[in-house]
């Protein structure tokens, strides 16, 4: 499984969502991008009034607010969603 956290310097919330997939590394095995928006226009744009935002192999699945809990949640259906 693959997370990618979309992110940018001095963001509160990006900081809390980096420490909550710290933590759940320790529940969970997955790759973790962390891409920084600021460094390609593209995504700057896409996703400068919703950081952090979170993927899971390469589907947007939360945005803003994410926490241990959230991780969890998410992870469960991700995993339990039809292909």
């Amino acid at each position: 499984m693959t997370f990618t956290l979309y992110t940018k310097a001095d963001c509160s919330l990006c900081d809390t969502a980096k420490d909550a997939l710290a933590d759940f590394r320790r529940e969970c095995v997955f790759e973790l991008q962390i891409i920084d928006i600021t460094a390609h226009a593209t995504l700057f744009e896409k996703y400068k009034h919703d950081i952090p935002v979170l993927a899971i192999d390469g589907e947007d699945v939360v945005k803003h607010f994410i926490d241990l809990k959230k991780l969890r949640v998410l992870t469960e259906r991700h995993r339990h969603r039809p292909r």
